[in-house]
């Protein structure tokens, strides 16, 4: 039984197209299925990686959370697009499995309908297992460069998102100095959640920025690795400045073990 673009292209009795456009059209589907299969997913590896966990922020343990995201969501549209495709594989079987003396049109056009779609859902399939893998070996390549255990746990994590914070809130401020030349409002609010006077922020990124730009006056420029040393400085030297928000607060802890997940050993 033809599939997809062969089987409307084999009918040309519905549609109003010149023959010499559907064999020009035909007698390029082999490379365009070909090349289909090195797109048969949302995104490419480099952006999943470089785009989707940068996103995230610099902490390692932040962008293994991602990673479990997108894999958690990757596998739930995988399961639903599994089971249509093996609900539409029974229905198929048991079109087929009809007589031909007792098959109508109708009958034939549904089972045609149903190869169809099968074929472009085995696309997405492949493709989502394909994504889930790449994720896969990044997690382990994340977790193996910065020495994080195989049996990680959310007390892990939570100790990392102080300076997951405090490094968002300096980027986020960073962007701002340079497109208006302050702090905005939500950035300055974000600081201050963290214990960082905003005064003293946006005096260390006028001092970098100033920094940055004798450099490129002496014919150098930074690199994004000098920005991401400036942002680790700054997780250091605030570290434990939210310490003054939570007695502000009245809190006298903040993680707290009992209500963490940790695995049963």
């Amino acid at each position: 039984m033809k599939k997809g673009m062969d089987l409307i292209l084999k009918n040309p009795s519905v549609l109003k197209i010149d023959n010499d456009a559907l064999e020009k059209i035909e007698s390029r589907l082999p490379e365009i299925k070909r090349a289909r299969n090195s797109a048969g997913r949302k995104n490419t590896q480099t952006t999943a990686q470089l785009m989707t966990l940068n996103i995230a922020g610099d902490e390692p343990y932040r962008h293994l959370r991602q990673i479990l995201a997108q894999i958690e969501r990757k596998t739930s549209a995988l399961e639903e697009a599994f089971f249509k495709l093996k609900k539409d594989d029974v229905r198929l079987k048991k079109l087929e499995e009809v007589p031909d003396d007792e098959k109508d049109e109708m009958s034939l056009i549904r089972a045609e309908e149903i190869t169809a779609k099968m074929e472009r859902s085995r696309l997405y399939v492949e493709g989502a297992i394909k994504e889930i893998g790449v994720f896969q070996d990044a997690y382990e390549e994340i977790r193996e460069t910065h020495d994080i255990p195989e049996k990680w746990d959310e007390k892990d994590s939570e100790k990392a998102e102080i300076r997951h914070h405090i490094k968002m809130g300096f980027r986020n401020s960073f962007q701002e100095m340079m497109s208006t030349g302050m702090i905005g409002r939500g950035s300055a609010e974000y600081l201050e959640q963290f214990g960082i006077h905003p005064q003293s922020a946006r005096k260390y990124l006028h001092d970098y920025i100033v920094e940055n730009e004798k450099l490129m006056d002496s014919g150098k420029e930074p690199t994004i690795e000098h920005f991401y040393k400036f942002l680790d400085a700054m997780a250091d030297k605030f570290q434990e400045s939210h310490k003054l928000c939570m007695k502000r607060i009245g809190l006298k802890t903040l993680v707290r073990d009992e209500w963490c997940y940790r695995e049963t050993v």
